[in-house]
């Protein structure tokens, strides 16, 4: 695989500066930019059992690279977790029968969900493996190969989900232009993607082992935006209007974008269509649970803030008892040492006494025999 060396941004900055051994930093825009890694071309999955991204890429890159189970243990466990996650937001903005379709669905997991929950959805894939394996796993509508090479008719789609995808586009620009072209009017684009936190050095990450160090892979992950650089990349789209929602995870950003005001949905609106089918039913059940879940993990979540502040609370009250227990152990020191001291003063004072009484003694003595002289 030839690797070549990048030295221009997506917005077209060619002044990149060191960031990394392996990418570039963009001040124009706050993108990271790998130095090496997968053009175009590439992308196109020609030999499954050699192309970078074909079978290979999802049943032991992915659990040897980055500890991820393979594709047939996510087609099971991404469906209470990250699907509903996806479908939940998915909501608040487009509603069934709205037309979607997620570009990069590896097993296809969300594809179904959103069919389930009564949307017109399909995926697209880049492996034909992975194609297959889809629509065996979940018997989803699929396309094969790069978005650019579909035959789809403009302003088709309501929505374009792409979730950890957007990082891998050699040329975000033309993937995402031509994506936007897809997207009707009032079609919103929904994005999980690395979140690089604009400022932060690679020194300073590799000394607090930052969690985005693992993100930072310059085959795959060819551009990593900030939320700036993101909400310069769509606005150059025409899409403006970005809300930001709660990620999965916190070195990741997920967000709307739409060339349209946003408008949220209600859960009773949700409801409602939802509750219109037997799969659509089903939907509401997991998303009932999900936010049942979600309440039960919120509340783990404070009570081990609570402990770690009661934990740091009681290490400083022992702090303080340890630092009080000093002072009064110092205080006791020196409590003996006047009592001593006094101890010995009261003896002294004894014995000047004592001598006292025997010097009057004497006085009184020599005064007695004067007096008897005379």
């Amino acid at each position: 695989m030839t690797q070549t060396f990048r030295d221009i941004c997506w917005c077209g900055n060619t002044e990149l500066t060191e960031f990394s051994p392996d990418y570039l930093a963009c001040s124009q825009c706050g993108t990271l930019v790998s130095k090496t890694g997968l053009r175009s071309e590439q992308l196109r999955v020609q030999d499954d059992n050699h192309d970078f991204y074909g079978k290979e890429y999802w049943l032991s890159y992915q659990t040897e690279h980055y500890g991820f189970p393979d594709i047939r243990q996510r087609a099971r466990q991404d469906l209470p977790e990250r699907c509903l996650h996806w479908l939940r937001t998915l909501m608040a903005y487009k509603l069934p029968p709205a037309k979607v379709l997620e570009l990069g669905c590896a097993h296809g997991g969300f594809v179904a969900m959103m069919g389930w929950a009564g949307f017109d959805a399909m995926g697209l894939e880049l492996s034909p493996w992975v194609v297959e394996f889809a629509q065996q796993t979940f018997n989803i509508p699929i396309l094969s190969g790069p978005i650019e090479d579909q035959q789809l008719g403009a302003e088709l789609f309501d929505a374009i989900v792409l979730y950890d995808v957007l990082e891998h586009l050699p040329d975000p620009v033309a993937t995402m232009s031509h994506g936007a072209s897809l997207l009707k009017e009032d079609g919103i684009f929904i994005v999980q993607m690395p979140n690089y936190e604009e400022g932060k050095t690679y020194s300073e990450m590799v000394a607090q082992k930052d969690n985005f160090l693992q993100l930072m892979q310059p085959i795959e992950h060819i551009h990593l935006l900030s939320r700036r650089g993101v909400s310069q990349f769509f606005k150059n789209l025409g899409f403006e209007f970005l809300q930001f929602e709660q990620q999965l995870f916190d070195y990741d950003m997920f967000f709307v974008a739409s060339r349209q005001p946003l408008v949220r949905y209600t859960d009773e609106q949700i409801s409602y269509y939802l509750l219109k089918s037997p799969s659509g039913r089903m939907v509401q059940a997991l998303l009932d649970k999900s936010s049942d879940f979600n309440k039960l993990k919120f509340q783990y979540q404070n009570m081990q803030v609570q402990y770690k502040t009661s934990e740091t609370r009681r290490a400083e009250l022992l702090k303080i008892i340890e630092q009080q227990d000093q002072e009064i152990a110092s205080l006791q020191s020196q409590v003996n040492a006047t009592v001593t001291d006094l101890q010995q003063t009261k003896s002294q004072l004894t014995e000047a006494h004592s001598d006292l009484q025997h010097t009057q003694s004497q006085l009184t003595q020599a005064h007695s025999d004067i007096g008897k002289a005379s």
